[in-house]
């Protein structure tokens, strides 16, 4: 999330897309932006959210319940990479459709430089069902071919997280692009 912060506007209304434990949207709502968390189970937000930013339920498999152009931002940690080829497109072309023109859309994805990587079931290219669950993975050209619609502003594979840095693991995708 703080890597996101210098490509962003400095105010503005910022959707965060399978929002987890709520963490990042916490941190966005701090700085000022007006957020609106989602996730499948959203239970786990309502004691962080404290009024401090709006939760929805929202599953990314259906068509996104906003208005065209209603975010400045759109945010996903490791959100996007759960679903097929033709749903992923779609969940893009849905980002597109609500983020105002000039808007920003950052998401970090798992990536195939991961240890994980074809492991598993195959269901599709670079998607695996692993432990019961499908995971896509991504690499800079295949997550820039998704963002087709956006300006990148960075794309790379450069993106980690704590829990991975932690176990030796560098590489998620990270791509931050406008509208």
């Amino acid at each position: 999330a703080e890597t996101v912060t210098e490509f962003l506007p400095p105010k503005g209304k910022l959707l965060e897309l399978g929002a987890g434990l709520g963490q990042d949207s916490a941190y966005f709502a701090e700085l000022g932006y007006e957020v609106i968390s989602t996730d499948l189970n959203v239970e786990h937000l309502k004691d962080l959210a404290d009024n401090k930013f709006e939760v929805q339920t929202v599953d990314l498999r259906n068509t996104l319940p906003f208005n065209e152009s209603s975010f400045d931002i759109v945010y996903a940690h490791l959100s996007l990479h759960y679903f097929d080829t033709a749903t992923t497109e779609r969940i893009f072309h849905d980002i597109y459709r609500i983020l105002k023109p000039g808007g920003v859309l950052a998401f970090f994805t798992n990536s195939t430089s991961d240890p994980e990587y074809k492991n598993g079931t195959k269901i599709e290219e670079n998607y695996f069902e692993i432990d019961s669950a499908p995971k896509r993975y991504l690499d800079v050209q295949s997550a820039t071919s998704f963002a087709y619609a956006f300006k990148p502003l960075l794309v790379d594979n450069a993106g980690e997280t704590y829990k991975d840095s932690a176990k030796g693991i560098h590489g998620l995708i990270r791509f931050i692009g406008t509208k």
